[in-house]
């Protein structure tokens, strides 16, 4: 479909339902350029509904840490999953990172970009694990994590999700790449504010 006919379709739906709910179909074909352009052409306060794939993590994250799924959707006035449409292109371009967990205010926060690996401990831990895994010997799950993190922004329960690994495990991972000072822990809502992008 074009861009054009995405954008008239999208503005059908708002004004039908309330919110953009895409078909499965229709997210596997919008390419970056056009979730670009999608998100241009509508209002800001245009909602769109998250997509099965991650409505499925949110659902196992109302199971394993129900104090954050509580913080993210318990209070809301409206039906769960419903997010501004601006957060399409990161939806799209990443399953593992997907719908960011970074502005929880009644737990603390476990969101991390690469911005948050330190310039020394952090950078030369970085460089080790690359070496380890040139190698083809075993990391740990800390320096799985700081991996990740240096590939993109992620919070610590998509990161569990997709590599079925216990969330307390992920905890205690950061915890000691902290410890190292090999990683930064802004833990409030207002910390975080400034690394996050939808880009």
């Amino acid at each position: 479909m074009e861009s054009a006919q995405l954008i008239a379709w999208c503005r059908q739906e708002a004004q039908r339902r309330g919110w953009v709910e895409f078909p499965v179909d229709y997210l596997e074909q919008i390419t970056a350029e056009q979730a670009r352009q999608i998100v241009a052409a509508l209002r800001r306060d245009t909602l769109m509904r998250l997509p099965e794939w991650e409505i499925a993590f949110f659902e196992w994250l109302r199971e394993v840490d129900p104090p954050v799924w509580h913080d993210l959707w318990g209070d809301s006035s409206q039906q769960p999953y419903i997010v501004g449409i601006s957060f399409l292109l990161p939806l799209l371009q990443d399953r593992l990172r997907g719908f960011p967990i970074c502005d929880l205010v009644s737990v603390s926060n476990y969101y991390f970009t690469p911005a948050h690996i330190t310039p020394n401990e952090g950078v030369a831990l970085l460089e080790a694990i690359h070496t380890a895994g040139r190698e083809g010997k075993p990391l740990t799950l800390a320096q799985e994590f700081l991996l990740e993190v240096s590939r993109g922004a992620i919070d610590i329960w998509h990161f569990a999700y997709y590599r079925q690994v216990d969330v307390a495990a992920v905890k205690e991972a950061v915890a000691d790449l902290v410890q190292a000072q090999a990683l930064l822990h802004f833990r409030s809502a207002e910390e975080l504010a400034e690394y996050v992008t939808l880009e």
